[in-house]
């Protein structure tokens, strides 16, 4: 088999006893409230007078911004895609400094659980005024009576509102032709990737192209881009040379780009034999060299993923890479004849296990890890197979038109185990399948979770229109 095109052709074509401000309940009610629609939704009219009708309340942000993304909302009649802030009280938006942040620019509905229009209009840090919908008009049940019944963790994911048309198709008794349409996103998702490491094949070589793409993945969603700069300010040749010498040196050089090697320590600090060396390695041989201004904002970043320790990883994958070169030791695993499993333990064995410094520690400074860990973990490293590995094979393939290796390339896609769990996957579950049964997660499925949010859903919450369920309907059509 070979991976589908068929996805692309679809893709391109009044409560008066209610309290000011209640006691006891958390803002998180209110962003329940909004998300799941329990409140009527005729006569909606904001502090400045616009008519609104809430078409999808958008998407939960967990993450820093406003708390709900790309919502869609008729203002007059007029269909708007905005970003939307929840709070209690009028005086949450200045208190909380948005009037100051640039996040919350795209904010065109500030939610409030108010009777009364606020005093001074609400504006963002451009001066534009922020319009703001007083709630607890139209709430006609007592926010503690929905306190008590709602279960807050399971928003936004297992609940009602958080299913799209796709999921009543499934409950219809059609899992299948979802779960093909996912799988189908799942190829598409490859192919783009491959054609784009091919395009950067194409300019800067086989190799270079391999290592930004490596770094990238080591640097995860947080700090991608921030180590994608710093594979193009050392550029692979050099760093394989800093390689084969010594893996550590080519570590130094990377924390020495990044901004992220101390000139000393703190003062007291305990001994630290691996700076020490590092140190000397920089004094000696790396002379000279700059670091970029990058900044390493760690808010939300679990300490083994800090990028020191994701730093070393990279380097002592490269290093032990560097002999034979980048892609012709991936090169080397594709061309065996080995089964999925065999050939995806063969990628596992390149990189480095719990081994050195960073293996019991986060940061220069802090305390030994109770159980040491790989720089580079399990998760990391199968995410690098399936988004770096394969893409770039595939992309060989293509350019040499070569079928057999393409085919075997797709074997191994299909049979790659799941990443790690992300957000995206757990808000696209519920969203596609309801409560039927989603097929095995696997690699190919959250691939194609991922694009499928991307293209159809992130932009359309509400299913306006969907081009989708007419493919689904006809599939279902195609299978009588």
């Amino acid at each position: 088999m070979l991976f589908s095109e068929r996805y692309g052709r679809l893709r391109d074509g009044d409560v008066s006893s209610a309290r000011e401000r209640p006691e006891g309940v958390p803002e998180s009610v209110l962003q329940c409230i909004w998300y799941d629609q329990l409140f009527a939704g005729e006569n909606l009219r904001t502090d400045d007078g616009h008519r609104v009708e809430v078409v999808s309340p958008g998407w939960w942000n967990h993450g820093e911004g406003p708390d709900f993304r790309g919502a869609q909302i008729r203002f007059n009649g007029q269909l708007r895609s905005c970003d939307v802030e929840i709070h209690l009280s009028h005086s949450d938006w200045k208190a909380h400094g948005h009037h100051l942040d640039h996040r919350y620019d795209e904010v065109r509905l500030n939610v409030v659980y108010e009777t009364d229009a606020p005093a001074v209009p609400i504006v963002n840090s451009l001066g534009h005024v922020v319009s703001s919908l007083m709630l607890r008009p139209h709430i006609e049940e007592d926010i503690h009576a929905i306190h008590d019944r709602i279960v807050i963790d399971d928003f936004p994911y297992q609940v009602e509102g958080s299913y799209g048309k796709c999921a009543a198709f499934c409950d219809g008794g059609h899992p299948e032709a979802v779960g093909e349409f996912v799988l189908l996103a799942g190829e598409w998702r490859m192919l783009a990737k491959a054609r784009a490491i091919r395009e950067r094949m194409e300019r800067q070589g086989k190799d270079q192209a391999l290592y930004e793409a490596l770094l990238s993945a080591c640097g995860f969603s947080k700090f991608k881009f921030h180590f994608q700069a710093i594979a193009r300010q050392l550029p692979y040749e050099r760093a394989r040379q800093l390689g084969t010498e010594d893996g550590m040196l080519l570590e130094t050089a990377f924390l020495q780009i990044a901004g992220l090697f101390p000139n000393e320590l703190p003062t007291g600090t305990t001994a630290v034999p691996h700076f020490a060396r590092l140190r000397a390695l920089r004094r000696d041989r790396l002379e000279g060299l700059r670091s970029l201004p990058l900044e390493w904002n760690r808010v939300g970043v679990r300490p083994n993923n800090n990028p020191e320790r994701r730093l070393a990883g990279a380097a002592r994958f490269v290093a032990r890479t560097a002999q034979r070169g980048l892609f012709d030791t991936l090169e080397d695993c594709w061309k065996e004849d080995l089964k999925p499993l065999e050939r995806r333990r063969r990628f596992e064995e390149l990189f480095p296990g719990a081994m050195g410094f960073w293996a019991s520690h986060c940061t220069w400074t802090g305390k030994n890890m109770t159980t040491p860990s790989a720089t580079l973990g399990p998760g990391r490293v199968r995410s690098i197979i399936g988004n770096v590995f394969a893409p770039a094979a595939l992309a060989d393939a293509r350019s040499r038109k070569d079928r057999s290796r393409e085919e075997r390339i797709y074997d191994f896609f299909e049979a790659l185990p799941k990443e790690p769990e992300n957000k995206i996957q757990k808000i696209m579950l519920p969203r596609l399948f309801g409560e039927s049964k989603p097929p095995k997660l696997t690699f190919r499925l959250q691939q194609g979770l991922l694009q499928t949010h991307q293209d159809w859903c992130e932009p359309n919450p509400s299913c306006q229109n969907c081009r989708v369920m007419g493919y689904l309907h006809g599939a279902q059509r195609c299978t009588r």
